[in-house]
C-alpha cells in the first residue's frame, strides 16, 4: 500500500541532508530504490520511491532527498518503518522537468538502526522509465511554449450517429524565438484513434504566421469495461521535434476537465449509435 507522508518540494540545495545531520555510511548490503508510477495516478504527477529491504536489519525512514540535474530537489520526511525482508513505497510529486538526457537521479536516505541514525546515498533505478518519461514530457512541452502559444477550440461532433467523429481545433500561433520546432501530430491512445482528417504526421513547422490544426477522434475500441476501467484514454500525444529531442518526444495535450468530459460524453454516445459494446 503507497504511503502518503508530508512532502516538501526543495528548491535550493541548501535544503539537502547536510550539516549538523548524521555521517555517511554505507548502505546496508541489499538495499535498493527504484522510481516508479502506480497505473491509478497516471494522470497526476504522483510517484513513489520503492524502497527494498533485502538486508537483515530493519530500517526506520524519516528523510529522502532526490537530487537530479534535470529538476530541483525533492525532500521527503516522515516515519516510515521498512522491516527486513519488505518494501516501502514513499510517494511524492515529480517536478517539472528540464530538457537533458536520462535522469541520473541520487537520493540521499537518513533513517535508523536500532535507533542509531545514520544517512546514506545510493542510485534509484527507473526500471519502467517513469522517470524518463516525466522529463521528456516536460521538456517537449517546454520546447514546444517557447516556440508558440498554443489555444484549444471548443470540441465539436461531426456527422451521425456510429460514424460521427470529435474534432477539436488547435490553433498555434509561433513566437518567433524558436524556429527548430516541427509539430508532428497527434497520437492515439487506449479509447481514441486519430481519424481520417486529423493532424497526423504533419510535420508542420511551427514558426510564420498562426495556423490551425484539427485533431479528429474516434472511438478505439467499445468496451464498457475499458471505458470503467480507464485511467488514461483522454491523454492525447502530441509529437515534436526540435534540435536536441530524441525522435519520438511527445506530451500530453492540455485539455482540461471540461473537454475531458466532453471526450467521454462522445465516446459513450457513439458506442451506443453503433451498437457496439454493452452499456448500462
Amino acid at each position: 500500500m503507497l504511503t502518503r507522508l508530508l512532502l516538501v518540494v526543495a528548491t535550493t540545495l541548501g535544503l539537502t541532508a547536510c550539516g549538523g545531520g548524521p555521517a555517511e555510511v554505507r548502505m546496508p548490503e541489499g538495499v535498493t530504490v527504484h522510481i516508479d508510477q502506480s497505473r491509478v495516478l497516471q494522470k497526476t504527477r504522483t510517484v513513489f520511491l520503492r524502497l527494498h529491504n533485502g538486508s537483515d536489519q530493519d530500517l526506520r525512514v524519516t528523510r529522502f532527498v532526490l537530487s537530479s540535474p534535470r529538476f530541483d530537489d525533492v525532500v521527503w520526511t516522515g516515519d516510515e518503518r521498512v522491516e527486513a525482508p519488505y518494501d516501502a513505497d514513499l510517494e511524492l510529486e515529480m517536478p517539472r522537468g528540464r530538457c537533458g538526457t536520462g535522469v541520473d537521479a541520487t537520493v540521499t536516505l537518513t533513517y535508523a538502526v536500532d535507533g542509531e541514525e545514520r544517512r546514506s546515498s545510493l542510485r534509484p533505478d527507473d526500471p519502467y522509465g517513469a522517470a524518463a518519461r516525466f522529463l521528456d514530457r516536460d521538456c517537449a512541452e517546454r520546447t514546444l511554449d517557447e516556440a508558440a502559444d498554443v489555444e484549444l477550440g471548443d470540441v465539436t461532433v461531426v456527422g451521425e450517429g456510429g460514424d460521427s467523429r470529435l474534432r477539436l481545433p488547435v490553433t498555434i500561433t509561433p513566437t518567433g524565438e524558436r524556429d527548430d520546432v516541427v509539430l508532428r501530430g497527434f497520437g492515439d491512445t487506449v479509447l481514441f484513434a486519430q481519424a481520417e482528417g486529423s493532424a497526423v504526421e504533419i510535420d508542420r513547422p511551427v514558426s510564420g504566421d498562426p495556423f490551425t490544426v484539427d485533431m479528429v477522434l474516434r472511438p478505439a475500441r467499445c468496451d464498457a469495461h475499458v471505458l470503467a476501467e480507464d485511467k488514461v484514454g483522454t491523454l492525447i500525444p502530441v509529437e515534436i521535434a526540435a534540435d536536441g529531442l530524441p525522435d519520438g518526444t511527445s506530451f500530453y495535450l492540455p485539455i482540461g476537465e471540461a473537454r475531458r468530459s466532453a471526450f467521454y460524453d462522445y465516446y459513450d454516445q457513439n458506442c451506443r449509435l453503433a451498437g457496439r459494446g454493452t452499456y448500462p
